[in-house]
């Protein structure tokens, strides 16, 4: 593994290390340290994305793989993210972010009352403000970097983005969601041209590969929803087969693992995070010092151009893409990573080492020797 690889994998996410008070708005996100080895068999790269299955780092941890301390799955009721910014929740209770940080976007309600398989930003959905929040578009979730990065420092050092995900409905083994993200870094002023970082589908050849090399064709101007192509979408998946510390692959029917493992149900609960996230190669505080001040979100996530009243709209590609999504599809939010003391100085033009945004389910396959 390059060097570059291995310091994405460095800075993941696992192990909680404190918490914000509920009563303290202008105290640090909810906070997580980055101690565990890579590679390993919980992770996977998704086009700009590597996401983490929680379920699997506490089986390598409680089987005693070196390097794993967990318990890495933590809560996601609707109280507890009261401390986080919360991106969509399948709840009401916690979509007003001004608890955590003002100005900011409130989050998107993402249950429906069984009216429809899926969920996207854009579809006249646009949340409310909490204070005066600049370059709020309809078409995606938005929030100053400036408010944002001011999140991320504390206790003396700046901290890096990370994205929490809970899977809530259905909760079971052969669960599986599409989920397509795009983080667009504008620059309001327009003189600086867009930033885009993007899910992809795994790349089945190289399933932990540098997310950095992966280039974003879509664009994104806040006027109009931009829309993915049936082949942009990650997948979660209910249960991995997991060999070694290493080595993992997604059982193909959720109860089984035809070529050996153990099996891992990655559904932990409706009230506990199942994947984190996170983008190595976005740099939001350097990116704020180089005249950058808005970060906007597009999610979709569950059943699309398949027809009938409840899938969504076609997809770029005019084909579809599912399974759909009948439950409450998801709980998405922002914590803090571990400490980037480098970040408080100049940052490294040729490392950007931020994660921002968005939800990508794990599609984990860690594969050597025979499974690769």
């Amino acid at each position: 593994m390059n060097s570059i690889t291995r310091r994405c994998a460095a800075l993941a996410l696992l192990g909680l290390a404190g918490s914000a008070s509920n009563a303290a708005l202008a105290g640090p996100l909810p906070s997580y340290s980055s101690t565990y080895p890579s590679p390993n068999a919980a992770c996977a790269t998704y086009g700009n994305f590597v996401s983490c299955s929680t379920g699997v780092l506490n089986y390598l941890s409680g089987s005693g793989a070196g390097g794993f301390t967990g318990d890495y799955t933590f809560s996601a009721a609707q109280g507890a993210l009261h401390n986080a910014i919360v991106v969509a929740s399948n709840g009401g209770a916690t979509l007003a972010n001004g608890d955590a940080a003002l100005p900011s976007e409130n989050g998107f309600k993402t249950i429906n009352g069984g009216q429809k398989d899926y969920f996207f930003t854009g579809e006249s959905n646009d949340p409310a403000n909490n204070g005066a929040l600049a370059n709020d578009t309809a078409f995606s979730w938005d929030m100053g970097l400036s408010t944002l990065n001011s999140k991320l420092t504390f206790d003396g050092d700046y901290h890096q983005m990370m994205i929490a995900f809970d899977f809530n409905n259905p909760q079971n083994s052969t669960a599986s969601l599409p989920i397509w993200a795009l983080v667009t870094i504008r620059d309001s002023a327009g003189t600086l041209a867009n930033q885009y970082f993007e899910t992809q589908q795994l790349d089945a050849l190289d399933i932990f590969k540098d997310p950095s090399l992966f280039q974003s064709t879509k664009t994104f101007n806040g006027s109009a929803v931009t829309t993915p192509g049936s082949l942009d979408f990650a997948l979660t998946v209910g249960a991995i087969c997991v060999v070694s510390d290493t080595v993992s692959y997604p059982s193909p029917n959720g109860g089984s693992c035809p070529t050996g493992g153990q099996l891992i149900n990655t559904n932990q609960a409706s009230n506990a995070v199942e994947f984190i996230n996170y983008i190595p190669s976005l740099d939001l505080k350097g990116l704020e010092g180089a005249g950058y001040d808005t970060l906007s979100v597009q999610v979709w996530m569950g059943c699309f151009g398949t027809g009938g009243p409840t899938s969504g709209p076609t997809l770029a590609d005019a084909r579809p893409v599912g399974p759909c999504d009948t439950g409450g599809y998801g709980d998405i939010f922002l914590i803090a990573g571990a400490a980037l003391p480098d970040r408080n100085t100049v940052p490294e033009p040729d490392m950007l080492a931020l994660a921002a945004l968005s939800l990508c389910g794990l599609y984990a396959a860690r594969r050597r020797g025979a499974l690769r």
